[in-house]
């Protein structure tokens, strides 16, 4: 699958059949997925502080924020937090005695995450966010992660 095809995959959840497919990604795919979700996300942060920058003079110091250490923590943020929803899930499967092992809930956090995203880069852009922008998004994430979870078949006895 490539990265458009890995992109119309995660849209189409929380439907069954997208959830299946998520199985099937390549690992490669879904690693540069979570890249270009990360820079998605930085996006406006990321124009936001290299005008600020640029406006006072300092484009030396603009070129290593920007550039470098501003995606790093973004992106290591962004993983820490996708661990931190996969054990979420764990949670969640517990409960719902579904059969299902971490690695496959932290591929379906990733992808779960993907609307959330979207919604808040664009009403970033335009928008200062707020506390009730942000409840919103985690309970659409929530709401999506749960079911993909519900669409795996339940233990065996």
């Amino acid at each position: 699958m490539s990265i458009v095809t890995t992109f119309k995959v995660s849209l189409s959840l929380p439907k069954k059949k997208a959830v299946y497919q998520i199985n099937r990604i390549k690992t490669k795919d879904y690693l540069l997925y979570i890249l270009l979700m990360h820079f998605v996300m930085a996006l406006p942060n990321g124009i936001q502080m290299a005008s600020e920058f640029i406006a006072k003079g300092d484009i030396d110091k603009t070129f290593l924020l920007v550039c470098t250490l501003y995606p790093l923590l973004v992106i290591l943020t962004g993983i820490t937090s996708i661990s931190v929803l996969a054990t979420t899930g764990l949670l969640i499967r517990t409960i719902a005695k579904r059969k299902l092992v971490y690695q496959l809930l932290w591929k379906m956090a990733m992808y779960a995450c993907t609307y959330p995203v979207l919604l808040y880069t664009t009403i970033n852009l335009f928008y200062k966010t707020n506390t009730i922008i942000h409840l919103t998004l985690v309970m659409l994430f929530s709401y999506i992660f749960t079911k993909m979870i519900l669409a795996y078949p339940k233990k065996k006895r």
